[in-house]
């Protein structure tokens, strides 16, 4: 009877074996994809690590930032308040949100955010579908200045799924 359960888990793991790639993801050594007067983002869980389908990051909105209305048609975004305290409007509905406060934004869903207060905001970021880190990669090619020219902009806004309102 043992050699027939021992058989059995063998085949089960032969047929359903432990997919590879786990990975543990330390903040203090997580790449730095945007450092600007108004946002710092981290990568924690790039679009490699989960096989295209999401992208988690820290975002820190410094005081003053905000976002202006607009949808994502190719995707949605699930922001979680670690600290700070922030103002959105989804859709027409506006809320202030405070730490261990979130919020999710289908696609096609119009909506703005903005930090209120004195400190920072900090957010955890969940993005799908996972090229959050190609959308950083292409605003990192351009210097600040290309980046506001009206055909950069544009071209930008197009790939990244940025559709202002």
């Amino acid at each position: 009877m043992l050699l027939l359960k021992i058989a059995v888990s063998r085949k089960d793991s032969e047929t359903n074996p432990v997919r590879p790639g786990h990975k543990f993801f330390f903040s203090d050594k997580a790449p730095v994809k945007t450092d600007t007067s108004e946002v710092t983002t981290k990568i924690i869980v790039g679009d490699n690590e989960s096989e295209g389908r999401y992208t988690i990051l820290s975002d820190l909105w410094k005081v003053g930032f905000s976002v202006q209305p607009h949808y994502h048609a190719r995707h949605f975004e699930t922001f979680y308040l670690v600290s700070g305290e922030a103002e959105w409007t989804v859709n027409g509905e506006t809320h202030r949100l405070k730490a261990g406060d979130a919020v999710y934004v289908p696609a096609n869903t119009p909506h703005a955010a903005r930090t209120v207060g004195e400190k920072p905001a900090h957010f955890i970021l969940i993005y799908s579908h996972g090229d959050y880190e190609a959308h950083l990669e292409r605003e990192a090619s351009y210097t600040e200045a290309e980046r506001n020219g009206p055909e950069i902009k544009k071209m930008l806004r197009r790939l990244n799924d940025f559709n202002p309102i």
